[in-house]
C-alpha cells in the first residue's frame, strides 16, 4: 500500500519498476533521516562538517521525491483512459476516496490519547466552577480553538471541563498535504476534460507553476513577517494566513504548524503529475536511452543555472511593473531537478538491467503502513507513547549510536514489509468491526 493510495492488498501487477525503485529509495531515506535525525545530538550537527552537510542536504530531497512520485504514479494510472466520462472513471472515484482517507489518517496520527485522557481528567476537577459557565465552557477548549474566530463571545469563557488544546492535532502535515495534492491532480484532470484541447501534461505544468508562483509570494511574506528558518517558527501570529481563521485552516497555508503547507508542497505533486502524463504520452519511448538522459539533463540545468534563470525572470517582471517571486523558488526547482535526475537514472537502470529485488521494490509499494507505524513508534502518534518526545532519546546520541538505531528500525520495517500480507490479514481480523465488507471476504 502506498502513502498516496491507501490500498492494503499487494497483488502483483505490471508496473514501471523505476517508479517503485524511486519510492523505495524515498521511504528508506525517510526512515533513515527521521530515526538518525531524532537521535543525533546537537553537538554533532555541524554544517562545516562535510559529512553532516551532505547527509542534511540529501535528507532534504526525501519530501520532494515522495510528493513528486505520488503525482507521477497517480496521473500515469489516471491518464490510461482519458475518453471515459470524468465521474465514471474508476481512478477518479478512487482518487477522491484516497483524499478522504489521507485527511482522516493525517489528523488521526496527530492525536495523543494519553495526553487527552490526562488533561481531560484534570479538567473535570474544575467541575465545581461551572455554575456560571457558558455553552462554550461546557464543550471544552478544543472546540474553543476552532470556533473562537467565528463566535467572538467565546472569549468570555470562565471555566473549562476539558483543558486539552488540540494545537498539534490541527497541524497540517505529510498525509494531509498529499491528500490536497491528489485533489489538485483530480481538479486539473477535470479542467482538462472540460476544455479538451492540448496534451494533459501541459495542464499539470500550468497548475504546478501556478502553485509555485503563489508559494513564491508566500515565501516573500514569510521573509517579511516570519524568521529565517522558514515556515514553521513565525515571529508574529498576527501574520498567519488567512488572518483570523481557525488554526487548522491557517496551518494549511501559513500557521503555527505549517511545515507541509499545501501551498509549499502541492507544486511537487502537480509537477509529478506532469511527469506521469509525459510518461503515459510517450510510453513507447520510456525505455530508450535518450528519454532517461533528457530527464537527467533537465534536472542538471535547474540545479546549475536555475537561480540565474529565475533572477533574470524576476528582473524582467519588476521592469514591466510587477513583483518578481521566482527566485524564491530556486530551492524548490533545484529539488525538482534532483528528482528528475534520479528518475532519469532509474529509467536507464530499469531499461538496461534486470531488476531482481522483489523485497526492495515491495518497500516502494508499501509506504503507507510504513509511514503510519513509524509515526506511532517515533513521534507518539495516536497512543501518545513514542521515542522522540522522550528526553532520554531526543538528540542524545553520537553518530555511531544514531546510525545503529536507524539501521535497527529500518531492518524491522523491512521485515514488516516482507510479511505485510499476513499482517494485513491479522489487522482486518482484529479491527474487523470497522471493516465489515473486508471481514466477510476474510471469512470466505
Amino acid at each position: 500500500m502506498t502513502v498516496e493510495s491507501g490500498e492494503l492488498p499487494l497483488a502483483a501487477r505490471p508496473r514501471l519498476k523505476f517508479i517503485d525503485m524511486a519510492r523505495s529509495i524515498a521511504i528508506l531515506m525517510m526512515l533513515e533521516g527521521h530515526f538518525t535525525g531524532s537521535a543525533l545530538a546537537d553537538k554533532y550537527r555541524d554544517d562545516n562538517n562535510w559529512l553532516f552537510n551532505f547527509w542534511h542536504n540529501l535528507h532534504g530531497l526525501t519530501s520532494p521525491l515522495f510528493f513528486a512520485v505520488t503525482g507521477v504514479v497517480f496521473v500515469y494510472l489516471l491518464s490510461k483512459n482519458t475518453d471515459e466520462p470524468y465521474f465514471s472513471n474508476e481512478r477518479v472515484k478512487k482518487g477522491f476516496g484516497r483524499v478522504k482517507m489521507l485527511l482522516f489518517w493525517g489528523y488521526l496520527i496527530q492525536f495523543d490519547l494519553i495526553t487527552f485522557i490526562r488533561d481531560t481528567s484534570y479538567g473535570f476537577e474544575a467541575w465545581g466552577k461551572l455554575k456560571n459557565a457558558s455553552f462554550f465552557d461546557m464543550i471544552g477548549s478544543w472546540f474553543h480553538d476552532v470556533f473562537v474566530p467565528f463566535f467572538p463571545t467565546a472569549y468570555n469563557a470562565k471555566a473549562w471541563i476539558f483543558t486539552y488544546h488540540f494545537s498539534w492535532f490541527q497541524a497540517f502535515h505529510v498525509l494531509q498535504s498529499i491528500g490536497f495534492g491528489i485533489f489538485f491532480l483530480l481538479l486539473t484532470f477535470g479542467i482538462y476534460k472540460i476544455i479538451k484541447k492540448g496534451p494533459l501534461y501541459l495542464y499539470y505544468l500550468a497548475a504546478g507553476l501556478t502553485i509555485f508562483i503563489i508559494y513564491g509570494y508566500l515565501k516573500e511574506h514569510i521573509k517579511l513577517y516570519g524568521v529565517s528558518e522558514g515556515i514553521k517558527t513565525p515571529k508574529d501570529p498576527n501574520y498567519f494566513i488567512p488572518h483570523g481563521a481557525p488554526k487548522f485552516v491557517q496551518n494549511m497555508i501559513y500557521g503555527e504548524f505549517s511545515d507541509f503547507s499545501f501551498v509549499r508542497y502541492s507544486g511537487y505533486v502537480l509537477m509529478g503529475g506532469m511527469i506521469g502524463a509525459i510518461i503515459r504520452h510517450y510510453e513507447h519511448n520510456v525505455r530508450k536511452w535518450w528519454f532517461g538522459v533528457t530527464f537527467i539533463v533537465i534536472g542538471l540545468f535547474f540545479n546549475i543555472a536555475g537561480q540565474s534563470l529565475f533572477h533574470e525572470i524576476d528582473q524582467l517582471t519588476n521592469w514591466i511593473g510587477g513583483t518578481g517571486c521566482f527566485e524564491n523558488n530556486t530551492t524548490g526547482f533545484a529539488r525538482l531537478g534532483q528528482v528528475a535526475m534520479l528518475l532519469g537514472t532509474l529509467m536507464l537502470v530499469d531499461a538496461n538491467f534486470k531488476i531482481n529485488a522483489p523485497l526492495f521494490l515491495k518497500m516502494g509499494q508499501t509506504t503507507f503502513p510504513v509511514y503510519i507505524v513509524h509515526v506511532i513508534i517515533l513521534y507518539a502518534g495516536i497512543i501518545g507513547i513514542g521515542l522522540d518526545p522522550e528526553p532520554w532519546y531526543h538528540r542524545q546520541f553520537n553518530p555511531w549510536v544514531a546510525v545503529s538505531i536507524s539501521a535497527f528500525f529500518i531492518t524491522c520495517f523491512v521485515i514488516m514489509v516482507k510479511y505485510i500480507e499476513p499482517l494485513t490479514e491479522l489487522y482486518y481480523k482484529v479491527f474487523g468491526i470497522f471493516y465489515p465488507k473486508r471481514k466477510k471476504k476474510l471469512r470466505k
